[in-house]
């Protein structure tokens, strides 16, 4: 016996098998949507690594990003310590141990600081003191307001090909991602 789905699905935002055209989108937009799960899977999985090398696939595909990495931001060493990075393509993707020199952009990065503001976009162009560190359009930082004592503050860097607007929801929604991230990283550290 066939039953028909179909009214139910619409109104749970399912798309029905002979409907075509793709699923509306549940709660949101898809950055903010892709940093909630991020944040669910770093709360609730065993392993904070993996976790957390699946938000970052899951926020560089929701961003169309190059390259996303997970950190922490030092705006008195004027650094940024990558911990996590993921890569579009066929990159490394994994632990990274790499410092991002915030000095091309510094007066941006410590405007930014005192501003208390979560989101700072700097362009970036082949004639930029930062293109052969940073080979990309847009550099896309987003943090947390709070600074976790002696790590500084943590940060997502995501190096995009153009400016994308950040929906408004997104920034909130990838700081709750970073606080679980922190709070985690500082329970498994001894």
């Amino acid at each position: 016996m066939f039953v028909s789905t179909e009214p139910q699905a619409k109104t749970q935002g399912l798309r029905p098998f002979d409907g075509g055209g793709t699923p509306p989108l549940i709660g949101g937009d898809p950055v903010s949507q892709a940093a909630m799960t991020g944040a669910a899977l770093v709360r609730h999985l065993d392993d904070l690594r993996f976790a957390a090398l699946r938000a970052l696939r899951q926020l560089l595909r929701a961003l169309d990003a190059e390259r996303i990495a997970l950190g922490r931001l030092h705006p008195l060493e004027g650094v940024i310590h990558e911990e996590l990075v993921w890569v579009s393509g066929s990159g490394r993707c994994g632990e990274s141990e790499r410092k991002v020199s915030c000095k091309p952009f510094a007066a941006l990065v410590k405007a930014w600081v005192a501003s208390g503001e979560d989101v700072l976009g700097i362009p970036i162009g082949p004639l930029s003191p930062a293109w052969p560190e940073l080979p990309c359009d847009h550099l896309l930082l987003v943090r947390t307001s709070e600074r976790t004592a002696g790590e500084g503050y943590p940060v997502i860097l995501a190096q995009l090909r153009g400016v994308i607007p950040l929906p408004d929801a997104a920034p909130r929604a990838i700081s709750i991602l970073l606080k679980e991230y922190a709070q985690r990283s500082a329970s498994v550290l001894p």
